[in-house]
């Protein structure tokens, strides 16, 4: 089954991104992430600008099947903005431009620091991050994972050389409340089995074969028991593309106590982050 929901927006209010004492986790649709953490601001592969002459497409132009939480030019605070790779779908130009203003640090692999440096970014702005190394953002000790997704095997003639190792990436956020995995796209890898100790995994059901795919979701999921599970890659754009189709009842029913650990939140539906198990 595919795009069976039709999800409903909460708008984001500004009140997300005042100083508070715990972690929250706010879905954006499609891949993006807000994380306030004790008021440090991280917002992650952020698309949340449309394009000027159709207010209905996103800047990836894709025709949105929801309504944006938020918009880029709405947003009045933020730390970081980390980009897992530099895919239009999650290296949004016009939120990266619009967000530059605010004076972030931008943070990803190369690629990523490639394609803001060609849109603008001041190059001062900007930190490359490299796979399984880690990284402080203020009090927050940020493990760089390593992701694998070649999508352009499938499409030489668009999308040219195929990423190669360190040109995507994942994070792990150790905040003071949980772990917090973000995969990115990517195919599974042994090494993403060797993670312990999560409390919450934003995981893939879409249905491409550069993505986890629905079955290593299942088995990425059930690696890491004690974690709750948001899905992201479903329910933001009308497309027939595998990348942004799927659904997560066509795999939580297979993850043990999918009942418990399952978040279908909704975009801009905040998250606190606390233990599984208490």
């Amino acid at each position: 089954m595919t795009n069976q929901f039709k999800l409903k927006t909460v708008p984001l209010e500004q009140s997300a991104f005042e100083q508070r004492a715990d972690t929250t986790v706010t879905w954006l649709g499609g891949s993006g992430f807000l994380i306030n953490c004790a008021g440090t601001i991280i917002l992650i592969d952020p698309v949340i600008s449309v394009l000027p002459e159709d207010p209905l497409l996103s800047e990836c132009n894709l025709k949105l099947k929801i309504d944006l939480p938020i918009l880029a030019e709405q947003i009045t605070k933020v730390d970081y903005v980390m980009y897992t790779h530099s895919d239009i779908d999650h290296l949004g130009p016009i939120t990266a431009l619009t967000l530059a203003k605010l004076n972030p640090k931008f943070i990803g692999t190369y690629p990523v620091y490639y394609q803001l440096t060609q849109l603008g970014v001041n190059p001062k702005q900007i930190s490359v991050c490299r796979i399984r190394e880690k990284m402080l953002i203020g009090n927050i000790l940020v493990e760089i994972t390593a992701a694998d997704h070649p999508w352009q095997l499938m499409a030489r003639e668009r999308g040219g050389r195929p990423y190669r190792m360190g040109e995507c990436c994942g994070f792990i956020f150790n905040t003071k409340d949980g772990r917090l995995f973000f995969p990115g796209d990517t195919r599974l890898m042994e090494e993403h089995l060797e993670i312990k100790d999560i409390d919450f995994l934003a995981l893939d059901v879409s249905m491409d074969e550069y993505h986890l795919y629905h079955v290593s979701a299942v088995v990425l999921a059930n690696n890491l028991p004690n974690a709750y599970l948001c899905p992201i890659h479903y329910g933001t754009y009308y497309s027939d593309k595998p990348a942004h189709i799927g659904e997560p009842t066509d795999i939580f029913p297979k993850i043990h106590n999918g009942e418990k650990r399952v978040l279908l939140l909704s975009p801009g539906e905040e998250f606190k982050v606390k233990p599984l198990y208490v």
